[in-house]
């Protein structure tokens, strides 16, 4: 499903945030949140005369579109059948053939799970609103530990044709759930959803 691969990705968040730090580890919340806010935060840098159109169809025969991607992103079949784009250590596009019957569907979905999803964020807001995607940002609720996360923002972008509906969604890749939420800045999703929109494309 379109979702799969983020609902893995915030419950391992939320594990390694509300795991216990070893026996021998006597940091307290407050020091270990003090010694994550001190750490470098990542960026990515959007330069669009580095991104070139790529037909994810070579890559995944169940998306046929094709946009413009990073030349040195890596493209892998994701086990929903769907095309996993690594741009960097933190940022990935995750690309999906949806089970809905419209864009407007698959907006409703996505924002019940994200930006609407006040069992599990706070803060929610919509930075941009479009018939075709929105971009926005949202905030993980504090843990019961003291641990304390950052408002992050991110994008859904929606492409349909012949009946089929397909998604395109940045967030954290699986194996790094550590980064600051301020990597995710709204300046970095709002470019980054501007030139996915202005070139997905069905082929």
């Amino acid at each position: 499903m379109k979702t799969t691969s983020y609902f893995i990705a915030l419950a391992g968040i939320t594990i390694l945030a509300s795991c216990g730090a070893p026996s021998e580890n006597t940091e307290t919340p407050a020091v270990a949140e003090a010694s994550i806010a001190a750490a470098p935060i990542p960026t990515l840098a959007v330069n669009e005369a580095e991104w070139v159109e790529q037909n994810l169809s070579t890559v995944s025969s169940f998306i046929n579109i094709s946009v413009k991607l990073p030349k040195d992103a890596k493209l892998e079949k994701n086990g929903n059948g769907g095309v996993d784009v690594r741009i960097n250590d933190f940022y990935m596009l995750t690309v999906s053939a949806i089970a809905v019957s419209n864009i407007k569907e698959g907006i409703e979905s996505d924002k019940s799970l994200t930006v609407n999803n006040a069992s599990s964020y706070i803060n929610g807001k919509v930075l941009v609103e479009e018939p075709n995607g929105f971009a926005y940002s949202m905030q993980m609720k504090d843990e019961e530990n003291g641990i304390k996360y950052q408002p992050e923002a991110h994008f859904a972008y929606y492409i349909e044709k012949d009946g089929a509906v397909y998604s395109i969604l940045d967030q954290r890749p699986l194996d790094n759930f550590s980064v600051s939420g301020a990597a995710y800045s709204e300046d970095i999703a709002n470019k980054v959803y501007a030139i996915i929109k202005a070139s997905a494309k069905a082929n």
